[in-house]
This record gives C-alpha cells, sequence and structure tokens, in this order.
C-alpha cells in the first residue's frame, strides 16, 4: 500500500521594501505554481535588507501577473492587508487569492509576477523579489492537478415513435474514461408514467439499433420530478429511450447527461 502525504499550504513571498542600500544577495527566491481549477492562496511578506517584517498597515499593494511575451499585465489583484499593527507572527503580511475563474483564459506556461505599493496619490513604488533588486518574480500555471469541469450534455430532442421517445447518439468519450469512469443522467420527466433505458454502442460511426444494448434502466409513475442514475463504463456512443406506459401523456423535457 502506498502511503501519500499531502500538505494544506499557503504559498510564500517574501517582498523588499524599497529604499535600502542592501547587499547583492538572493536571500530569497522561489517559483510561485498556480494551478487551473481550484482556488490558490499567496500570502506575501514585506521586509528590509536585514531580514525583518515591516509594518505595513497603513499600506496598498497590489500583484501583477505578466505575460513574459509581451510584457502586458493580463491579471491584477489588490492584496489585503494581515497586519493590524500588534501582531506580532502577522506583521508585514498582506495576502489574495488567485481563483480558478482567474486562470480560465489563461494558458498554462510560465509568467512573471511583481508586487507595487500604490501611493495614495496614485502613483507605485516597486517592492523587490530579492536584495539585488530585482523586481520580477516567476509564475507557473499548470494543468492537470485537478480536473477541469465537464459540462453536461442536454438531450431535449427526441425522435417519437408510437409510445417511444427516441434520442440521437451521444459521444460516450471513450478517448478519455476507463472501465471505471463515471457517467451520470439526470431526467426531467413530466407526469411521466414508463421505462428509461440507457444505451450503449461501441459503434463509433453510425451506428444503427441493433448495435445498442441496454446499459441501464428506471422506471417512473406519473413522475414530475427530476431522477437520476449513475453508470460506469466505455462506451462509443450512448443514447436514451424512454417507453410510456399505454394509454398515458406523459413526457420527457430532457435529460442532462455527464460523461
Amino acid at each position: 500500500m502506498q502511503t501519500v502525504s499531502r500538505y494544506l499550504l499557503s504559498q510564500l513571498v517574501i517582498a523588499y521594501v524599497s529604499g535600502y542600500h542592501g547587499r547583492n544577495s538572493k536571500v530569497y527566491d522561489r517559483r510561485l505554481t498556480l494551478h487551473r481549477g481550484v482556488s490558490n492562496p499567496i500570502t506575501f511578506t514585506f521586509k528590509n535588507e536585514d531580514q525583518k517584517a515591516q509594518d505595513i498597515t497603513s499600506k496598498t499593494y497590489e500583484f501583477n501577473l505578466i505575460d513574459s511575451a509581451d510584457g502586458k499585465a493580463v491579471l491584477t489583484k489588490t492584496l489585503t492587508i494581515l497586519d493590524d499593527g500588534s501582531t506580532v507572527s502577522t506583521k508585514g503580511d498582506a495576502s489574495c487569492t488567485i481563483t480558478s475563474g482567474d486562470l480560465l483564459e489563461l494558458d498554462a506556461k510560465f509568467y512573471n509576477f511583481s508586487v507595487r505599493e500604490v501611493k495614495s496619490d496614485g502613483s507605485h513604488e516597486i517592492t523587490y523579489a530579492d536584495t539585488g533588486y530585482a523586481a520580477a518574480g516567476t509564475v507557473e500555471i499548470l494543468d492537470g492537478a485537478y480536473p477541469d469541469f465537464i459540462p453536461s450534455t442536454s438531450v431535449s430532442a427526441f425522435t417519437l415513435s408510437g409510445d417511444i421517445f427516441t434520442s440521437s447518439a451521444i459521444d460516450g468519450k471513450p478517448g478519455i474514461n476507463n472501465n471505471q469512469a463515471l457517467h451520470t443522467v439526470a431526467i426531467y420527466p413530466k407526469n411521466f408514467s414508463g421505462t428509461v433505458t440507457v444505451q450503449g454502442t461501441m459503434v463509433a460511426t453510425s451506428p444503427t439499433d441493433n448495435d445498442y444494448f441496454t446499459i441501464t434502466t428506471t422506471d417512473l409513475s406519473a413522475s414530475s420530478s427530476v431522477s437520476s442514475l449513475n453508470f460506469t463504463g466505455v462506451f462509443q456512443n450512448v443514447r436514451f429511450k424512454a417507453e410510456r406506459t399505454t394509454g398515458t401523456t406523459g413526457r420527457i423535457d430532457k435529460i442532462l447527461y455527464r460523461q
């Protein structure tokens, strides 16, 4: 059995305030790593050249994420000041959170970042990444550590033959699934009585009725409540058949399917 440790951490960045005449040494240099699909909390500590945290209670700072290809800022966040002027453990600290929405339109690659003070007159003063007066740090945005949200496929068009509603074929995405892949279904009936069947096929192109087999079924009785189904497996295509009880007039408004 493998044992894996995971750590609940906020990334820490040390920024050096301007106005000093310090040693030309790289005291602290780390790359920020941001993961798409989740929130990324970052804590900044503002210090002088002697590694002493500075009082920033009256300061305003902003974080800028910069595309290294063209030098343009693609994201700007105002930091939340954590320094309350009295608590030693938070002296010089500020934070921000880079959300999944912030990274939604950004490519997974390397960027630069800077942190600058916003003065009351609207001017800006740079802070440094090290005591060698380097102003820019490095950020890597990563894909793959967390799954992207996959929207459901909405099925609302059915072919009606007698009392049987049949959907068209829906891509089962076999290329990204394995035998344990979870498929979820939400059925939206309208006073429907009968049986809803999920069918699958291993035929990729233009499957016929004879190519389909039953994956799972559910029975409904005069139902207008959302009904859910889960199943696992790999299928080239999936479709839905709803056979209503003879003499009833209910229908299926839509089915939401997520591979």
